[in-house]
């Protein structure tokens, strides 16, 4: 199995060359993860129970955020698993700096039943997914790979009334792209389409096109009412 490190000599490049036949070319490996977590036994023994398992490949690994956050961008993978408490940046951080800068690589979030808090923030700052860290190894395989192959891993999440995360209540948790943020972002200081336009230096029809999104993954029918839908998410400030 493949782990980059920020000095590994490999490069994106090798990543994409094609599977050997036979054995490996039965079970291909579709799933590229980078994994961050402090712990390295947990770490190590999380990437193995992923090598076992199948259907992933572990592309880079990291033991705190800021070192994560630059695994996800030069490498851009499939899915990041990250764990919630990091040093330097901790998930939610790295998820923000993604959010406002990119790429769109969707983050699940690794946590134990205390930090639901915190996993509560990431969830609202558009982690994809949340998977208890105190569960089996095997059972986290299995949850990641039913998370990571689902089609709506990029559509909005709702949580449901029942989720321990929920605290009782529904919310929507949107996965907008960069660009859709920048939108977002522009609206709530009080600026118009036109005004975003010429801040970005794009078309107002592009604008016109990612405010609409904005619109559709928000629930909502006017930009004003994005802007206020976003700092209750707290996507914007």
């Amino acid at each position: 199995m493949l782990h980059l490190k920020p000095d590994d000599p490999a490069t994106v490049s090798d990543l994409r060359r094609p599977w050997p036949t036979g054995m490996a070319a039965a079970r291909p490996r579709t799933i590229r993860l980078v994994v961050a977590d402090d712990h390295p036994l947990y770490r190590e023994g999380i990437i193995r129970a992923l090598d076992a398992h199948g259907g992933f490949l572990v592309i880079g690994e990291a033991g705190d955020g800021a070192t994560a956050l630059s695994l996800i961008r030069s490498l851009e993978p499939t899915v990041a698993l990250l764990d919630v408490r990091m040093p330097i940046l901790d998930g939610v951080d790295v998820i923000t700096a993604l959010s406002l800068h990119g790429p769109d690589v969707p983050v699940i979030l690794l946590s134990a039943f205390s930090d639901r808090q915190l996993v509560a923030s990431g969830l609202e700052a558009g982690a994809a997914a949340y998977i208890d860290k105190t569960e089996d190894r095997d059972a986290i395989c299995l949850q990641l790979a039913t998370i990571a192959a689902s089609p709506s891993l990029l559509a909005p999440r709702q949580l449901r009334p029942t989720d321990p995360m929920a605290g009782g209540h529904e919310h929507w948790m949107p996965r907008l792209t960069r660009q859709e943020h920048q939108v977002l972002q522009l609206a709530g200081k009080g600026m118009d389409k036109v005004e975003i336009a010429q801040t970005l230096g794009v078309a107002e029809s592009e604008i016109r096109r990612r405010a609409s999104e904005v619109l559709r993954k928000l629930d909502v029918d006017s930009l004003d009412t994005a802007v206020a839908r976003g700092r209750t998410l707290r996507l914007i400030r």
